[in-house]
Formats: structure tokens, C-alpha cells, sequence
């Protein structure tokens, strides 16, 4: 048998991770409104839920509706970010992670949501939206967006930080120019997409309550 081959990982952390394990000098970008409307969500929920599992005889459809509904809004509206580190991005998305370093990324773009090309794949973020309003980034820069565009592939920036696709792309795209002039080969190429057990375990069992509580309790 022909010995197992060492698969790439994520370097260890060597300083302030930003509470991301294994991720060295990390920052973690998440629109404000995800949290906004999680909050609104889950107490919305919890409204429901509490009344619900107080009442008798218990409505299982309305509570498994309930549970389901704040695990959705957990996955797809909470959980999505992007993770910029030393060494490249991940992104966080409802049921996958994709980790990604600096020097394997061929092209950064945004059009409904921030997009890293590898090797001819595609990877998007669902985390980080496009500002509709705003020109894009990458190929077709100058087709949509009302802002003006000053000088060759660089957009007008926002008076205040948002996290927007344009934005965090222009970062993406200056780190990768950073990293290939210094060209001493440290940064690991790394792209691998990997299923979350928890965030599919959870959605599976959500889903299997749900069924259970509608149509058979």
C-alpha cells in the first residue's frame, strides 16, 4: 500500500487569533443587519415557542415550525461570514466552509455577493452582499452602480465601513498583491470546501422534528 499523502491545513495560530482557532491575526466580517434581523428573529420566535411548549395540549406543528424556522434563520441569515487571516480568507457560508489562501486566488469579483476564483472554480460568499448601488468589482466594473469609479479598477469608497462585497473584494485583491511580491513561497496554497457536520446535523434534525411534528404527532 502506497503511504497516506499529508493533505494542506490551516497554519496554527502564532498570535492574536480574533476567536477564530488555527487562524492567525483574524478578523471576522458579518453585515450588521444579520444581527439585526437574528435578534429580531429569534425573539420572535422564542414569542412563539415559549406559549407554545406552556400550552395545553401542545401544538407540535406550530412548535417544530417554530424550531425550524430559527434554525434556518441561524444558518442563513446568522451564521454566513468571511474570515480574513495572515494567511488567506474562509467563508463561512449556511453549510460549508471554504478555506482559501492568498496565492492560489486568480480573481476576486462581486456581483450579488463576494466571489474568490480558484483553479476555475467559484466560490461565493454568502456573508458578504453587493451593495446593488455601488460599481462592481472585477470584470464588468464599469456596467453597473451609480457611484463614480476613480481611475482604473478602483471604486469610491464609503464615507463609513460597511460590510459590502466592493469593499471587502478591494481588500481581498490588495492582500493577494501583497503577499505575491513577497515571494518567498511562505504562504501555504491552500482550497479545500468542506460540509459543516453541526450546521447539516442540525438542519436534518430540524427538518426530521418538523416532519414528525406535522404530520405524524
Amino acid at each position: 500500500m502506497s503511504p497516506d499523502v499529508p493533505q494542506p491545513s490551516v497554519p496554527e495560530p502564532q498570535g492574536d487569533t480574533g476567536g477564530e482557532p488555527g487562524l492567525r491575526d483574524a478578523r471576522t466580517l458579518r453585515p450588521g443587519s444579520a444581527i439585526g434581523v437574528g435578534v429580531v428573529g429569534a425573539l420572535s420566535g422564542l414569542a412563539l415557542l415559549v406559549p407554545g411548549l406552556l400550552t395545553s395540549p401542545r401544538s407540535w406543528a406550530l412548535i417544530s415550525t417554530v424550531v425550524l424556522g430559527l434554525v434556518l434563520l441561524w444558518l442563513f441569515v446568522v451564521r454566513p461570514c468571511v474570515v480574513i487571516h495572515a494567511e488567506g480568507i474562509r467563508l463561512v457560508n449556511p453549510l460549508r466552509v471554504v478555506d482559501v489562501s492568498w496565492p492560489v486566488i486568480s480573481e476576486v469579483r462581486s456581483r450579488w455577493a463576494l466571489e474568490l476564483f480558484v483553479e476555475g472554480r467559484r466560490y461565493t460568499a454568502w456573508g458578504v452582499p453587493a451593495d446593488p448601488g455601488r460599481p462592481r468589482y472585477g470584470r464588468g466594473l464599469m456596467s453597473v452602480g451609480a457611484n463614480k469609479v476613480r481611475g482604473k479598477g478602483t471604486i469610491e469608497m464609503p464615507s463609513k465601513p460597511k460590510v459590502e462585497a466592493q469593499v471587502v473584494a478591494a481588500e481581498v485583491e490588495e492582500r493577494r498583491t501583497a503577499d505575491r511580491r513577497r515571494k518567498d513561497g511562505r504562504t501555504p496554497r491552500i482550497a479545500h470546501q468542506t460540509w459543516d457536520p453541526v450546521s447539516v446535523g442540525l438542519l436534518l434534525a430540524a427538518t426530521a422534528f418538523f416532519v414528525i411534528g406535522t404530520f405524524v404527532a
